[in-house]
């Protein structure tokens, strides 16, 4: 039986041992996310199959390290709930339109590993499709939705 596990599932199990006592072992199996990076790893791109409980509300999340653009000021560093690491995130839903938000996470942050793809070429997963180039990632969603980019800048259409 194969077992459906979240990122960075945690499976407890308890040894006993002849003298009765508990051992108790921690593991965390890594999970390989559905996507990709940029060659710079600048951008990270996956499909986030594990927040959805419904396929229709698989999505594709773009992170991004370091920009040169700032998210609306409701999305910015005064949030008093996150006291951890935030990343820049463009979320493109399976059917609607694109949205930005940050991501508010810690030292150990999903998706990891993913491979880096080179310039020029194409990725493509549950109805989404991108593209690599020299100027940053381009994806489209299967309803005709789309998102670009870069370093400097993102277009959400």
């Amino acid at each position: 039986m194969t077992r459906k596990t979240k990122p960075f599932a945690r499976t407890l199990t308890t040894l006993r041992t002849g003298l009765g006592a508990c051992l108790i072992v921690l593991f965390a199996n890594p999970v390989l996310a559905a996507g990709f990076t940029s060659p710079s790893d600048n951008i990270k791109c996956y499909v986030d199959v594990y927040s959805a409980e419904k396929m229709d509300e698989i999505g594709l999340v773009c992170l991004i390290s370091n920009a040169e653009w700032d998210l609306p000021p409701y999305f910015g560093d005064d949030d008093p709930t996150c006291d951890l690491d935030r990343t820049r995130a463009i979320l493109l839903p399976r059917n609607g339109p694109p949205s930005e938000q940050w991501i508010c996470h810690g030292d150990v942050f999903w998706p990891a590993p993913l491979g880096a793809i080179s310039y020029g070429s194409q990725w493509s997963l549950f109805g989404f499709e991108c593209s690599m180039e020299t100027d940053g990632v381009r994806c489209a969603s299967a309803a005709g939705n789309s998102i670009a980019v870069n370093r400097a800048r993102r277009l959400l259409n």
